[in-house]
Formats: structure tokens, sequence, C-alpha cells
């Protein structure tokens, strides 16, 4: 089931592109808490906005758990097996605002959007169009799965011998995906996707309002953060 995008709320994939990448830097150079549930506070919003209540909430709630964890100095007199399970999560906090902001990316956009922008970009198709592959090949690949799950739950194979499951998920999917990437494939060359000439975009991106309100708080808290 697919959920309807509200446009009005929904910012250019410029402008996420560039949230992901400057949310990148953080990895090396930590924000401040309070700039970091701002930044965050952003991306549930306007995930909140685009239909995406569930993600928005759940990952709020997942970053308050990694926000309660204790901090490094904490972790000396742990035992081992307890340091090795909060360094883990820890690494997994460091990483969430940029992954937070992918996912908006990923969930909120579509492929001729995406195309466009980096089109608008200058981006070469050197490396637009694996980027395009990608955003066809997993959606598939997830509804496979789910399909494969489904029919391994209506055979009752979880609850006879759930020791034989990943032999029952991993064959179909690798099946599954071969055939998916031969699908993207026949389908780009359908397209002329070799074609060096100028192609005309279906789907035309502009900068607008939702733009300056999705971008320009995650600049202002990540520059603050770090000037802080």
């Amino acid at each position: 089931m697919t959920t309807r995008l509200r446009r009005g709320c929904n910012p250019n994939p410029i402008s996420k592109i560039i949230a992901v990448i400057l949310l990148g830097t953080t990895v090396v150079r930590s924000l401040p808490d309070v700039c970091a549930w701002g930044v965050l506070s952003v991306i549930s919003l306007f995930l909140f906005l685009n239909g995406q209540k569930r993600t928005a909430f759940r990952q709020l709630l997942l970053y308050a758990v990694l926000f309660g964890l204790p901090g490094l100095f904490a972790l000396y007199r742990a035992p081992f097996v307890v340091k090795m399970l909060l360094s883990l999560l820890m690494v997994i906090r460091l990483f969430f605002l940029p992954f937070a902001a992918g996912k908006f990316l990923i969930r909120t956009s579509d492929v001729g959007s995406i195309l466009s922008s980096m089109d608008a970009l200058r981006i070469p198709a050197s490396v637009s169009i694996p980027i395009a592959v990608i955003f066809r090949f997993f959606p598939a690949f997830r509804e496979e799965r789910r399909n494969i799950r489904t029919a391994m739950r209506i055979r009752g194979v979880l609850q006879g011998a759930p020791w034989r499951y990943p032999e029952y998920v991993a064959v179909p999917l690798l099946i599954a995906s071969s055939e998916i990437a031969d699908d993207i494939a026949m389908a780009a060359e359908a397209k002329c996707i070799a074609n060096p000439v100028a192609k005309t975009r279906y789907t035309k991106v502009a900068i607008g309002a939702a733009d300056l309100l999705y971008l320009l708080p995650i600049v202002l808290f990540t520059v603050g953060g770090w000037l802080w």
C-alpha cells in the first residue's frame, strides 16, 4: 500500500540530498544534543506531514532511547559484553541523523523527481542512473520478501521448521533479485538509456516554500551546533 504524498509539504529532492550530505558530516563532527534534537524534529515533522506517521514517531522514540545511553567514560567500568553492546548502540546513534534524512529522501521521493533533480544539479548519468536503479530495485525487493513471508506463514513453515527459515527465504529472494534486475535492465534499454542526448523529463522540479522550511532549519541547527 503506497502512501499518498502531499506535494505542498514535500520538499524538492535537491533539498533532501543536500540535507543528507550536510548531516553526513555530523558523523565526523557531532552536534550538541539540542541541535541534534532540533534536526531530528524537523525531519520527523516532514515525515508526519507526508503521511509517514509511524516512521516519524518510531524514530523519535528510538533516538530518545539512544539519547539515554551512558557516555564513553561510563563504559570503562562496565563488563566486556555490556561494552560491546553499548558501543554498537553508540555507533547507531552516531549515524542516526544522516540515516533519518536518507530515509526521508527514500520514503517521500519518486524516481522521476530524483532524476530531474540530479539533472538540474548537472550530475553525470554514470552516477544518476545507478541511483535510479537502486530506487527501483529495493522497493520491488521488499515487496517480494513480504510476499515470500506471507506464503511461508500460510503454509505454516515458520511453526513447523523455524531452522529452515533462511533456506526458504534466501533461495527465492536470490531468484527474485535476479529477475528484478533483468526487468530493470530491460526497461532501461527500452527507454534508450544509452542515448547520450539530453532527455526531457516528465517530472519538473522547482524550489518552493517547503524546501526553505525543511532545509533552512537543518542548516541553522548544523552550522549553529558546529559554532557552539
